[in-house]
């Protein structure tokens, strides 16, 4: 895992965006920074009983309600790279490898692991949510321009299509 690179990223450094462009690793890496954020979610329900996070309840995480919260994460994740993907390649007309996209979408959700930290130290889940999601869209903008090469208005509009898949699947699903 390319931890340097992580921290470019969550710093909106281009540097980042041009490495996931042309290394592979960055694939496997966006893999893993998703389920690391997914993982911390689990921890902190499990071990400091935070509330207010989609898909579980405080303190109760089923071996269901664990594997529910993964496939969700995992699934707003690839669906929300594809609306992205869709968007340029057929309104945009702009040709790109859905593998592009990947890493980009994926080092975007390195913000979200805040969200129980926050719920932890009393700051609203909802509130939590909006600063990470903000800070993604900027991770996604900056990614975009950089490695699709779109303009920072459609790379901004095309920030909003993996955000609301994400919310969708993730977000706004009931606790299990």
């Amino acid at each position: 895992m390319e931890t340097q690179r992580l921290w470019q990223a969550l710093q909106l450094k281009r540097d980042a965006y041009v490495w996931m462009q042309f290394n592979q690793a960055a694939n496997g890496d966006a893999v893993i920074v998703v389920g690391f954020v997914y993982a911390v979610w689990v921890a902190f329900v499990v071990f400091l009983n935070v509330s207010g996070l989609p898909v579980v309840r405080a303190g109760i995480l089923s071996v269901t309600a664990f594997i529910t919260l993964f496939i969700r994460g995992g699934f707003g994740w690839i669906l929300g790279s594809g609306a992205v993907w869709l968007i340029v390649s057929y309104v945009f007309e702009q040709p790109i490898r859905f593998g592009s996209v990947i890493p980009i979408t994926g080092y975007a959700h390195a913000p979200l692991a805040l969200v129980p930290v926050a719920a932890a130290v009393g700051v609203a889940g909802g509130l939590a949510m909006l600063f990470a999601g903000i800070w993604s869209a900027a991770m996604m903008v900056t990614g975009f321009q950089s490695n699709l090469d779109v303009s920072q208005e459609r790379a901004v509009g095309l920030a909003l299509a993996p955000l609301l898949v994400w919310l969708l699947f993730v977000g706004l699903a009931p606790a299990g």
